[in-house]
């Protein structure tokens, strides 16, 4: 998808307060997002490709994680499944 496919589907879900941060586009995709990241006023909410949601309590505590494959530390908070952002493309 696109990113004005991801902004229609969004801007569609008529949550109050849901904002587009940022949008990861994929490297020579031909201008394909593979990832967009927003928020509410308590949760932070990131789509895949296919528009699926995940998305954590803003509140939620920050942990450690050790990056596959390198071993390095990263800092993040556990995403879980959210149907209820789940995008849906015309």
């Amino acid at each position: 998808m696109k990113i004005k496919d991801f902004e229609k589907a969004i801007e569609a879900l008529c949550v109050h307060g849901l904002e587009i941060d940022e949008i990861k586009m994929k490297a020579n995709g031909g201008g394909q997002v593979w990832q967009v990241n927003g928020h509410t006023d308590t949760l932070t909410v990131v789509w895949d490709d296919s528009g699926r949601a995940y998305s954590t309590p803003k509140d939620q505590a920050v942990e450690t994680f050790i990056k596959m494959g390198s071993g390095k530390a990263v800092e993040g908070r556990r995403l879980k499944r959210d149907a209820e952002f789940d995008l849906k493309f015309e």
